[in-house]
């Protein structure tokens, strides 16, 4: 079986989540994580999952020095750098075949079942998204070719220095590898993780539609099992999460307002539908779409009157 690293800084503070993470790491013990962090270090968690204690600042160093730029690292800046986790990280590799990125607000499926030895043997690079590199998981082949890919993107250095962020992980990284598609070996055939609207991660506000039972994560609704659940447009929703990792438990439900082990009543169900008609994610999406596109209107007024209000 071919071995994988995922690496995963993580500087602040655990989220709320956080436990059941642990959880569904430790159901996944043929893989393995590494966490360069400054949160303070968990009682108990998975023998699979690494903690490297170091502080923002000289992990900001370590970048600078292997990527060749002076980074401006913050905790949202990670997200340009993670294709360059392969050169920062290179002494934790060794001895793996495979190393990734991924992201923390996500629950954990089975792994194995979606990317397997057959699948990891015939490909460089995996993505779990459709035709595109996925931040919230993404692997390479563990050798100087891909360890050192994002060298190869013009510009590179001056992406990473910028302050704001670039998105270098999907973006940048994605629209190289289409124009070299005929030098790399590409696993990016479907979505394996949860999706709506044909695109993944974001949802609605949904009460017990995502079960995570003894490793494999579930859609109750219609029994679908994907590789894991991202949740991205609930972090800030999530409350309370119910499940610790000393208890071992073999099953809960991840709602948008928290991780808990027993479903809600039909009744919370019927007023959390309600207040998804008038308040829900995607009312709020299009309420924001239809708002930029009033101000972009403003603008190009503005610029067609060559008005200064």
């Amino acid at each position: 079986m071919k071995s994988i690293l995922l690496i995963i800084p993580y500087f602040g503070k655990w989220p709320v989540w956080f436990d059941a993470y642990l959880v569904s790491i430790a159901k996944n013990p043929t893989i393995n994580w590494l966490c360069p962090t400054d949160c303070e270090m968990p009682n108990e968690y998975p023998s699979n999952i690494k903690f490297l204690p170091i502080p923002l600042k000289e992990l900001n160093s370590k970048v600078n020095t292997n990527v060749k730029a002076k980074v401006p690292l913050t905790p949202r800046k990670f997200c340009d750098l993670k294709p360059a986790y392969g050169d920062i990280f290179e002494k934790e590799l060794e001895g793996f075949d495979f190393w990734g990125f991924c992201d923390m607000d996500i629950i954990w499926g089975d792994i194995r079942k979606f990317i397997t030895n057959d699948i990891l043997s015939q490909y460089d690079i995996i993505s779990s998204r459709k035709n595109a590199i996925s931040g919230h998981f993404n692997i390479f082949k563990n050798t100087p070719k891909f360890n050192k890919l994002y060298k190869n993107i013009e510009g590179y250095r001056l992406m990473f220095e910028k302050q704001k962020l670039v998105v270098f992980d999907e973006q940048v990284l994605t629209n190289y590898l289409k124009q070299e598609k005929d030098s790399f070996k590409i696993y990016w055939p479907k979505i394996l993780l949860n999706q709506e609207r044909s695109i993944d991660s974001h949802q609605e506000y949904y009460l017990d539609k995502w079960q995570w039972n003894n490793g494999k994560m579930i859609n109750t609704e219609t029994q679908e099992e994907v590789m894991y659940l991202h949740f991205i447009n609930w972090k800030r929703t999530m409350k309370t999460c119910e499940v610790k990792y000393i208890d071992n438990p073999t099953q809960f439900y991840i709602s948008y307002n928290g991780v808990h082990y027993q479903p809600h009543s039909r009744l919370a169900h019927f007023f959390n539908s309600f207040k998804n008609l008038y308040n829900g994610y995607w009312v709020k999406e299009k309420r924001r779409y239809r708002k930029l596109k009033f101000k972009s209107l403003v603008k190009r007024v503005k610029r067609k009157l060559n008005i200064n209000f």
